[in-house]
């Protein structure tokens, strides 16, 4: 049952995928990368909720080309630190944004994520507490959501619209915008 969920939810990112028509290999997610990250963030998000806290790693690649997953850090409720592995070719971070409260702006990634993927030269991914999943660009300076509420896990007390209109993509200086509304 679990797979088949997976897969439904996998087919549900192809039909809304901002770049899914569009795709730049070596830039863009492979579906492989896209369907490793929401199993493991399947996984995390009901600990992350019930912790009040995020969680967060990296996705990379093993020398024999397979992708993998650090053990999830738990972080605070707003902020968390990977550990770098040294197993791996890191290609990502991952972390995700806690439970729904509404003292945060939670539904997009923060400028703080961006910034610090683009330091690593890495790009990234976040789990919000509505259940979306956003992909995070470094090379091109923005974020982009590959799938939308309730695609992952989602909080309990999640309460939809309360951050506005959320829109399926964002530069760096779009989010800055939005985040400062």
């Amino acid at each position: 049952m679990a797979d088949f969920m997976r897969a439904l939810r996998l087919a549900t990112c192809i039909a809304v995928l901002p770049f899914a028509v569009t795709a730049r290999p070596g830039v863009d997610p492979s579906w492989e990368e896209i369907d490793f990250v929401m199993g493991v963030l399947e996984d995390l998000q009901p600990v992350s909720f019930r912790k009040e806290r995020e969680y967060c790693g990296y996705i990379g690649r093993y020398p024999d080309g397979s992708l993998g997953a650090t053990e999830p850090e738990a972080g605070t409720q707003a902020s968390c630190l990977p550990v770098w592995p040294s197993d791996m070719v890191v290609i990502a971070s991952f972390h995700t944004h806690g439970t729904f409260d509404t003292g945060y702006f939670n539904e997009v990634p923060s400028d703080v994520d961006m910034q610090g993927d683009r330091a690593l030269g890495i790009n990234g991914w976040v789990a919000t507490p509505g259940g979306r999943l956003w992909f995070v660009d470094s090379k091109d300076n923005q974020t982009r959501m590959v799938c939308g509420i309730g695609c992952l896990p989602r909080a309990t007390l999640f309460y939809k619209g309360i951050n506005g209109t959320i829109e399926k993509a964002y530069t760096y200086d779009e989010l800055l915008e939005k985040l400062g509304e």
